[in-house]
C-alpha cells in the first residue's frame, strides 16, 4: 500500500482503539439486549403461570364471564402483551381478549416464549385440576394422600416484541455513538502523534531525496527536529562528507570505467581471436589429422606392418588419440560459445537404445563384460543426436570403468517423463567426487593421465549437452557395487509417423571390412598430404584412383579419360574458393550416374545442411579408413 508516514501512523493508533470499542460496544449492546428480551420472557411467563392458576374454577364451573375477565386483566396488567385467552383442553376458546395469532400457533403445552414471527412471543401454561381422594377414616386403615392432576385446559398469551425492537435500535444507536466518539478520541490523538514524530522523519525523507538527486546543499532545521533532533543532525553530517568526497569518487568511477572498458574491449578481442583460432584448428588441425589417418591405414598393410606390427598398432592408437582428443576440445568450446542449437522433435528411444547397443557390443565383448539394452516402445520429445551423443558417452565410461559383470540401459516412465539409465557394475564413485566428475579433465583412478582410460571430457560433454537441452543429468552411486547415470527426457504425446529407416553410413560400416573396392576414383583434395594418403588407402582396397588439386584439374581428367570415374570423393572447400558441393554437381550433370562422397574439415551446421540439401553423403575430417571404405563400398553399391 502506498501510504504515507502519517497516514501509517494514524491507522496504527487508530485501528487498535477502534477496534477495543467497537469490541466492548458490541459486548454491551448484546448484553443488553439480551436482557431486555429475557425481562419480557419472564413477564410472560408469569402472567400465564397466574391466568392458568385463576382459570381452573372458572374452567370447572363453566364461569365464561369470569374468564373474560381474566384475559382482559392479563392486557391491563403488562402493556406488551398484545391478545390473551383461555383455551378448553378440547380446543374451545372459552375467552378471548385482544390480538392473537391463532393460526402461527404450535401444538398446545407448556411454552415459554416461542417466536411467533419478528413481532411476538408466544406463552402457554396448562391449566391443571387436582382432587385428593375421600378416605373412611374408621376403616381403621392408614390414610394415602394421594393428588391427581388433570389438564382442562390453557392459558395463552401472547406479547410483542415491538417495544424490545425499539429499545434494542435505541441502543444500537448509543452504542455506535459511542464507538464514533472514541474512534475520533483515538484520531485526535493519533494526529497529534503524528505531528510530533511524522513530520520530522517527512522533513528529513525530503532532504534525503534532495541528497540522491545531487542537490549536497539540502540541510534539515534542528529545531524543527524536535525529538529527532539527533536524527536531522546525522543527516546534516553525512551531506557534508558526501560533499567533501563527491569529487572523488566520481574520478575513482570514471577511472574503474575506463579500466572496465579496456578489460571489455580486450574480452571481446580474446573471444573473436579464440573464435578464429578455433575455426583455423577445425580446418587446419583436422586434415593432417586425416592424412595421417589414411597414412597409417596404408601402413597397416604393408610389408613394414607385418615385420614391425605393434609399432603401427602404437601410431594407429596414437592417432586415434589425438582425434578423440581435438574433437572433444572442439566440441567443448562449440558448447561453451553457444553454438550448438537442439533441434526439438518426437522420436523412438527404441531405435536410439537399438543403435547405441550395436554400435558398443564390440566394445563390451573384447573387454568381457556384458552389455544389456532393454527394449522399450516409449516415444520422447528432444534432440535425437544430442541425445545419442550424451548416451553414447555414458555407456562408453561405463564400459571402460567396468572391470567386471556389464552394463545395463534400460528406460522408466514416470508420469509425462522418462528416465533413460545406464547401470554398470564397476567400483562406484565416493560421495564427495559426485560432482567433480562433471568438470572438464577430471579422472578418478588415473593420476598418471593415461589417455587409454579416457580423456577426462566425456562427463563434461554430457553435462554441457544436458543443459543445452534443459534435462536433467545425474548419478547414483555405491562403493564396490556400481552406478548408475540418468537424464530425464520428456514423453512425446502425438507420436511422429514411423518410417523405415534408409541405410546409412553407420549401417554401411558393419558390412564386412575386408571386401574390396573395384572402381576408379575421383579425389578433388587441395591438401597434398590428403590427397596422397587417399591414394595409397585406395589402392591397397584394389580400386584406381585419379587425383586433382582443384575445378579444373578435375574437369579436364574426367574429360580426357577413356571411361569416366564411377565416384568422386571431393572436399567442400577447394582453393580459389571454389564449392565442392557445386563441383559435384557438376559432374554429376556432365558424366550421368557418378556418386559423389563429401568430406570436409568444417562441422558446422551450415555444411552439413547444405549436403542434405544437396541429397550427398557427408563425412567430417578426419575419417577413420574404416568409414571411409564402408562408405566407398555403399556409393559402388548404389551406383551398380
Amino acid at each position: 500500500m502506498n501510504m504515507s508516514l502519517r497516514a501509517r501512523m494514524l491507522l496504527l493508533a487508530l485501528l487498535p482503539t477502534t477496534l477495543v470499542a467497537g469490541l466492548l460496544t458490541g459486548i454491551f449492546l448484546l448484553r443488553a439486549i439480551d436482557d431486555l428480551e429475557q425481562g419480557l420472557r419472564t413477564r410472560g411467563a408469569a402472567i400465564t403461570r397466574q391466568m392458568a392458576s385463576a382459570a381452573e374454577f372458572g374452567i370447572f364451573s363453566g364461569q365464561s364471564a369470569g374468564l373474560s375477565a381474566l384475559t382482559e386483566s392479563a392486557l391491563n396488567i403488562d402493556s406488551d402483551a398484545r391478545g390473551a385467552a383461555i383455551i378448553h383442553a378440547q380446543g374451545a376458546t372459552l375467552a378471548r381478549s385482544g390480538d392473537l395469532n391463532p393460526s402461527l400457533w404450535p401444538e398446545l403445552g407448556r411454552i415459554e416464549g416461542r417466536r411467533l414471527g419478528p413481532e411476538a412471543l408466544l406463552f402457554v401454561e396448562p391449566v391443571v385440576r387436582s382432587s385428593l381422594p375421600v378416605d373412611d377414616i374408621y376403616a381403621g386403615t392408614e390414610i394415602v394422600r394421594a393428588t391427581e392432576a388433570k389438564v382442562i385446559g390453557y392459558a395463552v398469551v401472547e406479547l410483542s416484541l415491538r417495544d424490545v425492537s425499539s429499545k434494542s435500535e435505541r441502543l444500537v444507536a448509543i452504542g455506535v455513538l459511542i464507538a464514533l466518539l472514541g474512534s475520533v478520541l483515538g484520531g485526535w490523538l493519533a494526529l497529534r502523534i503524528a505531528r510530533t514524530v511524522a513530520q520530522p522523519l517527512l522533513e528529513a525523507s525530503e532532504v534525503v531525496a534532495r541528497i540522491g538527486e545531487g542537490d549536497l546543499t539540502a540541510r534539515m532545521a534542528i529545531r524543527s527536529a524536535g525529538t529527532l533532533r539527533s536524527l536531522a543532525a546525522g543527516i546534516n553530517d553525512m551531506a557534508g562528507r558526501i560533499g567533501v568526497t563527491q569529487e572523488e569518487l566520481r574520478a575513482r568511477v570514471t577511472e574503474a570505467t575506463v579500466g572496465l572498458k579496456r578489460e571489455k574491449d580486450a574480452a571481446e578481442h580474446a573471444t573473436i581471436a579464440k573464435s578464429h583460432f578455433l575455426a583455423a584448428a577445425s580446418h587446419d588441425l583436422r586434415q593432417p589429422l586425416h592424412a595421417l589417418g589414411l597414412f597409417v591405414a596404408g601402413l597397416a598393410q604393408s610389408d613394414a606392418a607385418r615385420q614391425e606390427p605393434r609399432l603401427v598398432a602404437h601410431i594407429q592408437s596414437s592417432v586415434d588419440t589425438l582425434q578423440n582428443l581435438l574433437d572433444a576440445i572442439l566440441d567443448i568450446s562449440r558448447l561453451d560459445g553457444q553454438n550448438v542449437v537442439p533441434r526439438i522433435e518426437g522420436f523412438s528411444m527404441g531405435n536410439v537404445l537399438g543403435r547405441l547397443g550395436e554400435d558398443l557390443s564390440l566394445l563390451a565383448e573384447q573387454k568381457g563384460l556384458k552389455l544389456r539394452v532393454r527394449p522399450t516402445q516409449v516415444w520422447v520429445h528432444s534432440d535425437q543426436k544430442i541425445v545419442e551423443r550424451i548416451l553414447l558417452n555414458l555407456v562408453g565410461n561405463a564400459l571402460r570403468y567396468t572391470r567386471a559383470g556389464g552394463v545395463l540401459v534400460c528406460c522408466r516412465q514416470r508420469r509425462n517423463a522418462v528416465q533413460v539409465e545406464v547401470w554398470d557394475t564397476g567400483e562406484g564413485i565416493p560421495e564427495h567426487a559426485r560432482e567433480q566428475i562433471f568438470e572438464d579433465y577430471v579422472q578418478l583412478g588415473n593420476p598418471e593421465r593415461d589417455h587409454v582410460k579416457g580423456l577426462g571430457l566425456g562427463l563434461a560433454i554430457c553435462r554441457r549437452l544436458a543443459e543445452v537441452l534443459g534435462i536433467p543429468l545425474g548419478v547414483r552411486s555405491r562403493l564396490g557395487l556400481g552406478s548408475v547415470f540418468w537424464i530425464e527426457l520428456p514423453v512425446a504425446h502425438q507420436l511422429p509417423a514411423y518410417t523405415q529407416p534408409s541405410a546409412d553410413v553407420r549401417q554401411v560400416e558393419q558390412m564386412v571390412d575386408s571386401a574390396r573396392i573395384a572402381g576408379t576414383i575421383l579425389v578433388v583434395e587441395g591438401n597434398a598430404l590428403v590427397r596422397a594418403g587417399m591414394e595409397q588407402v585406395i589402392l591397397s582396397w584394389g580400386g584406381s584412383v585419379l587425383l586433382a588439386e582443384n575445378r579444373e584439374e578435375a574437369l579436364s581428367l574426367c574429360r580426357e579419360s577413356d571411361q569416366a570415374p564411377d565416384l568422386v570423393i571431393c572436399n567442400i572447400r577447394l582453393p580459389g574458393l571454389v564449392s565442392g558441393i557445386g563441383l559435384a554437381q557438376e559432374l554429376q550433370r556432365e558424366f550421368a550416374h557418378m556418386g559423389v562422397l563429401l568430406v570436409s574439415a568444417d562441422v558446422s551446421e551450415d555444411a552439413q545442411t547444405a549436403a542434405r540439401r544437396a541429397g550427398f553423403v557427408l563425412l567430417k575430417e578426419p575419417v577413420s579408413p574404416g568409414r571411409l571404405r564402408a562408405a566407398l563400398q555403399h556409393l559402388l553399391a548404389v551406383r551398380a
